[in-house]
């Protein structure tokens, strides 16, 4: 298949599908529980109590992360204002960020045409695109470690006998292994500042395969051991000063973050909800790497690996190596969510455009045969058709008629295509599968905000906290019992704010937001201990406003005489009611 990617107008195009398909309705849906909610409203409240430093959740310190993610999202509203446009777009701008470090190692690795074609599958994976488009710390992890090891990669490609000409001087080899090598530790800091530990050590175990590898090199080695000590000098410099301030100023907080949040996620001990079998990221990874999942069956091929070049045999390893560990390290760890293994789909979307995209076809190693080329282009078809048919299914939908029309054009497509891709080639059958994969995607962005509402735990609460905020004046007291709903200041406020705290009870104690150390103190008496100080204040003169799980309202009324209940709204999980017309 011939590119003329090389063109600069072909290159603007490519720039130009890029940027839609991360920022098209990246505002349309509203926020959904429980990450977005609570990341939004952690950066709400940054804004709001003029606290940088300590992340606060219901205005109460939340050390669940490190705060970048937070500061991201706060930064981004101080100036595009509160709305979910402004909340994702440092999710787009990261997913944008990971294809880019994903061009230019492509590029490295087998010239341009490899670099467009790692954006293109990368974007047009399904997980990876979800994500980008999701307030969550898992993209802008990705992406901070794709560029750590993009730049480890450059510093160990500085060390190459004739990287810098026919008689480097050492000096100026030295000074470009530095300047890649802490670049990369920088960037591994930054994604410690995201989400801990696992960004420097999924960047490190792949220059220790390489080292393994190579390690008859004993030219490299010294270099990497004092490039070593200088990285972790800086990253110490980077990454450690948020931590020393807040441990300083919290209480409990070194304890808390350390033994709590690290090894307690490592273990699963502070993990009550997120367990998952050993095999669970297999059918993760066969899903979110859609629609080039099949082809992942034809990476690791002996005819193919002697083909590579001693620098593509390097990278290969690299490659495989950051993959591998991703993949096992969390298959290991008890606690499991889909985007935990999001930073791998960069390397693989290197990997399937080296091996099946590179400019001249390796025609010595087997490949995919024609069935495999034609599952992955009908697959985002199979998807069109699915996703609309489960989500009907699952959940009250008040206008389905966009998801209806979805479906229905898959399966008009995949007849058309059922019927004429028989004489695809492969590589027709690679276009196909990118275009009708974005094609997909969008569709399903389009569709999604249709189905916030139909959710249960995991819905939007615009309309609970709009709701509530109508409600609510100056003076009325505001309850939340039975459940936790996140992210509802964010559309409630003012109704809750910090010269307005909610009440709290029957909640889990040992949960959001009362697990950190000292939360329930901070409480202090808004903290109720059972339904009778709910009764209390129900039954007193001023208005009282509650949010609970559904169903309560008539537990309550059952047991509370002196007045009924008046219910306001009901959204999903949760209902509006209160103790006064």
């Amino acid at each position: 298949m011939t590119s003329n990617v090389d063109r600069p107008r072909q290159r603007w195009w490519l720039l130009a599908l890029t940027v839609f398909t991360f920022f098209f309705q990246l505002g349309s849906r509203s926020l959904n529980e429980p990450d977005e909610g609570r990341y939004s409203e952690i950066a709400r409240e940054m804004i709001e109590l003029n606290d940088w430093l300590v992340p606060h959740l219901w205005y109460v310190p939340h050390l669940d992360k490190p705060p970048l993610a937070y500061w991201a999202v706060a930064g981004s509203m101080s100036v595009f204002g509160q709305n979910e446009w402004a909340v994702r777009l440092p999710m787009a701008l990261a997913g944008l960020s990971g294809v880019w470090v994903s061009y230019l190692l492509g590029l490295t690795l087998g010239g341009r045409r490899v670099g467009v074609w790692s954006v293109l599958i990368l974007q047009s994976s399904l997980l990876y695109f979800v994500m980008s488009r999701m307030l969550t710390t898992d993209i802008l992890l990705t992406q901070f470690i794709a560029w750590s090891v993009y730049f480890f990669w450059r510093s160990w490609r500085s060390l190459d006998p004739g990287a810098h000409g026919k008689e480097p001087d050492r000096k100026q080899v030295t000074r470009r292994f530095f300047a890649w090598h802490l670049a990369g530790w920088t960037a591994a800091s930054l994604g410690f500042l995201t989400k801990g530990p696992i960004a420097p050590v999924v960047p490190l175990a792949t220059m220790a395969g390489l080292a393994i590898y190579r390690r008859r090199d004993r030219a490299r080695r010294g270099i990497l051991l004092c490039g070593m000590v200088a990285g972790l000098v800086l990253f110490g410099a980077c990454a450690t000063p948020w931590f020393l301030f807040v441990f300083d100023r919290m209480p409990h907080a070194a304890e808390f973050m350390i033994f709590g949040q690290v090894i307690g996620h490592a273990l699963g001990t502070a993990i009550k909800n997120r367990s998952g079998h050993p095999l669970y990221y297999f059918a993760i990874l066969g899903i979110g790497f859609l629609p080039w999942t099949l082809l992942l069956g034809w990476l690791w091929r002996g005819a193919h690996w002697r083909r590579l070049t001693t620098t593509q045999k390097d990278a290969w390893i690299m490659l495989s190596v950051w993959v591998l560990f991703v993949f096992v390290l969390f298959s290991l760890t008890r606690a499991k969510l889909p985007a935990y293994i999001l930073p791998l789909f960069p390397a693989l979307a290197v990997m399937v455009a080296l091996r099946f995209f590179a400019p001249e076809p390796d025609s010595d190693a087997p490949g995919p045969l024609d069935w495999t080329w034609r599952a992955c282009m009908m697959s985002p078809l199979v998807m069109m058709v699915a996703i609309p048919a489960v989500v009907l299914f699952l959940f009250r939908i008040a206008e389905p008629s966009r998801l209806i029309v979805q479906g229905a054009t898959g399966l008009v497509g995949l007849g058309v295509f059922g019927w004429r891709g028989r004489k695809f080639s492969g590589s027709q059958c690679g276009v196909f599968a990118l275009i009708l994969g974005l094609l997909n995607l969008q569709a399903s962005a389009a569709g999604a905000p249709t189905v916030g509402g139909g959710l249960k735990r995991n819905q939007t609460l615009k309309p609970l906290g709009l709701a509530l905020k109508q409600a609510w004046s100056p003076g009325v007291t505001f309850v939340c019992w039975g459940g936790f709903p996140q992210g509802l200041p964010f559309y409630a406020h003012p109704a809750i704010s910090s010269t307005n705290l909610p009440y709290l009870g029957g909640v889990d104690l040992e949960l959001v937001p009362l697990k950190f150390p000292g939360n329930r103190d901070r409480f202090g008496d808004r903290l109720l201990r059972d339904e009778s100080a709910l009764f209390r204040l129900l039954s007193g003169n001023r208005r009282v406003l509650v949010v609970a799980v559904s169903g309560r309202l008539n537990h309550f009324q059952a047991s509370f005489e002196p007045r009924p209940l008046e219910l306001i709204a009901r959204f999903g999980y949760y209902e509006l009611f209160s103790n006064q017309n």
